[in-house]
């Protein structure tokens, strides 16, 4: 577990680095390069304009290629194989309590003299159908 663990911070680092290294990097657009200790301190004049953009690309590929040796590690070696199978915590929970069945209810009694069962609010259709105060029948 603690290899798991080591090897995921260093894929958290990885790729905070590569991160950097893209966003460093010059396109022909300008980039975020010259906002990091303004122009003279730039990483461009550090080691030259064309020296730079080459360090920064070939970093770039150094580290998406670590990244990606990373990832197929922690896949091959931490992952559970089809022989394991894992229990979800939603199939734990369900174990430990089992579900109760559902209590029967009484039959219902037959509606009331007067009303109909498939009308709302009870009553009958002709009481429900008159008109409301004001002289204006409900929306249908």
């Amino acid at each position: 577990m603690a290899l798991f663990i080591v090897i995921l911070v260093l894929i958290l680092v990885v790729g905070v680095l590569m991160t950097a290294s893209i966003l460093l990097q010059n396109p022909k657009g300008g980039g975020l390069s010259g906002a990091f200790g303004g122009a003279g301190a730039s990483v461009g004049t550090m080691l030259g304009v064309r020296h730079a953009s080459d360090v920064l690309q070939k970093a770039t590929w150094w580290l998406a290629g670590i990244f990606a040796g990373l990832i197929f590690i922690v896949n091959m070696f931490f992952l559970p194989t089809a022989g394991e199978v894992q229990e979800s915590a939603i199939e734990r929970a369900a174990q430990e309590q089992p579900l109760s069945p559902v209590p029967q209810q009484a039959p219902q009694s037959a509606p009331a003299p007067g009303t109909q069962p498939g009308t709302p609010g009870g009553g009958t259709p002709a009481q429900q159908g008159a008109p409301q105060q004001g002289g204006q029948q409900p929306p249908q």
